[in-house]
């Protein structure tokens, strides 16, 4: 794995929220539903800045001018359907949703299913992370403008989790937004 260092304290908190889910008994979810929910947001925060720090790494090869990727005379066989990520690596600011008890709505089995299946797509994402890495690389090369948040994880979230976690993620933001840090002194 590249950068082992932060990879495996990733991946600690990713298995971390794992065990979580497969032991609690799907029915009786809703008592751990917020904290898994803050160990689910800072490890999605935590793998999408992982990513932009290997993306940032990447030398992708530059392009030839006036030279199309697609050669005109061909003529597509089959039209191909665009395939939905597993992960978002691009974070967009939205609007926040008007109501608060969304989260609750659900029954606690389905938050839970969902949750599981959050949890999966991002391991998938850990276990193969210059994939990830070099589509990013390649959508950076194309985008303008932030494609990280300022603030990767909000207040009440970080005030569940564990230090080293905050830390960890602090990390990560500076080296995946170095611009957006080098004012700041860190001593």
């Amino acid at each position: 794995m590249p950068r082992p260092e932060l990879w495996t304290r990733i991946a600690a908190v990713l298995a971390a929220l794992r065990q979580l889910l497969r032991t609690v008994v799907p029915e009786h979810f809703t008592g751990i539903a917020s904290e898994a929910r803050a160990h689910l947001v800072a490890a999605a925060a935590l793998i999408r800045r992982y990513i932009h720090v290997l993306a940032a790494e990447i030398m992708l090869p530059d392009r030839a001018v006036g030279v199309s990727a697609k050669n005109s005379n061909e003529t597509p066989g089959k039209l191909q359907t665009r395939r939905e990520a597993l992960f978002r690596l691009i974070e967009e600011a939205c609007a926040p949703s008007r109501s608060s008890n969304s989260e609750t709505a659900d029954p606690p089995f389905l938050q839970w299913a969902m949750m599981l299946e959050a949890a999966r797509r991002l391991a998938l994402v850990l276990n193969d992370p210059e994939k990830h890495a070099k589509r990013l690389a390649r959508l950076l090369r194309r985008r303008k403008g932030a494609s990280l948040k300022d603030i990767p994880v909000p207040a009440h979230i970080l005030r569940r989790l564990a230090p080293w976690t905050d830390a960890l993620i602090l990390r990560l933001d500076e080296e995946a937004r170095p611009a957006a840090w080098a004012g700041l002194n860190s001593s």
